[in-house]
């Protein structure tokens, strides 16, 4: 084996087990990633489920329009904004309970306005066609849930596990149109950004591993062939001088039977003599010639 295909043995080597070793920390990061993201957003399902299940306490649409209710004082990011609003049969927004103290508010739609009952009624419009799946309302990202709106002071009769306990409040909710709801929305845009980040962090982790990998395999199969290198130069060393040492002998010969060829032209007994030690001389020189060759020496 010449030292190109030694080379190239070494890198395909090296090749094979980075490859292999890529795609064994590919897929281990994509695990982790989407355990991390699922147990986020199951996170942000789980407050928004008990947001939903909390009694419901709101001010009028119009007020909230009007301007006459003091919204809590803006945030900083992540937005994690629960807006609940009470819709009647017809789609009207007719009671909105405001964020609480502890939210991150700082979702507006643009940088005069707050929200108004008609973004609400949006958002109610996009739960019902989108369902319980994440949707995009003026560049954030919102979960939504809606219950039936109980007939107690104390809001929604729902159980903890979702389940309606009131048995009227059950027989309204057995149709889709029938009764008021009240619609609980949270802002998850940040679930989205954390997602990118996990991402990109897992592919960057993914190549600085896979790089790492590949100059330690590199090194490790260089120790690994180095006997091999070893056994190659001294095979080199022991033909080439090998053959050096038979090109001064097969040089004599063949300069002899020049000069025999010269004196013996004349008798016919000596030719074939001659040939057959010129036809071996020439073979020594060929074999010599394909060892030096095999050598790499040209």
């Amino acid at each position: 084996m010449k030292d190109h295909e030694l080379k190239r043995f070494r890198r395909r080597i090296v090749a094979a087990a980075a490859g292999a070793l890529t795609v064994c920390v590919a897929l281990c990061m994509a695990a982790l990633c989407y355990v991390v993201v699922d147990a986020n957003l199951s996170d942000y399902r789980a407050r928004l489920e008990d947001a939903s299940n909390a009694p419901f306490s709101g001010v009028s649409a119009d007020r909230l329009d009007a301007r006459e209710v003091t919204l809590p004082s803006g945030g900083i990011y992540p937005s994690e904004t629960v807006w609940r609003a009470l819709v009647n049969d017809a789609g009207e927004v007719l009671e909105v309970a405001l964020p609480a103290a502890g939210d991150q508010f700082t979702w507006t739609p643009d940088s005069e306005t707050t929200f108004t009952s008609k973004d609400l009624s949006e958002l109610v419009g996009l739960r019902d066609e989108k369902g319980s799946a994440p949707f995009e309302y003026a560049g954030c990202t919102w979960l939504g849930t809606w219950q039936p709106a109980g007939e107690s002071e104390d809001g929604i009769m729902v159980s903890p596990t979702g389940a309606i306990e009131d048995a009227e409040v059950a027989a309204d909710a057995a149709g889709s149109d029938a009764g008021d709801r009240v619609y609980t929305f949270i802002d998850i845009s940040y679930h989205y950004d954390y997602l990118r980040g996990i991402a990109f962090r897992c592919i960057a982790a993914t190549i600085v591993l896979s790089v790492a990998s590949a100059a330690v395999l590199w090194i490790a199969a260089g120790h690994l062939l180095r006997p091999v290198y070893a056994a190659r130069k001294r095979e080199q060393e022991f033909v080439i001088s090998a053959s050096h040492e038979l090109k001064t002998p097969l040089m004599a010969m063949m300069a002899n039977c020049d000069v025999l060829e010269a004196e013996a032209a004349g008798d016919g007994r000596l030719a074939p003599w001659i040939a057959n030690i010129r036809s071996a001389a020439d073979g020594m020189a060929d074999c010599v010639a394909t060892l030096l060759n095999a050598a790499g020496e040209r």
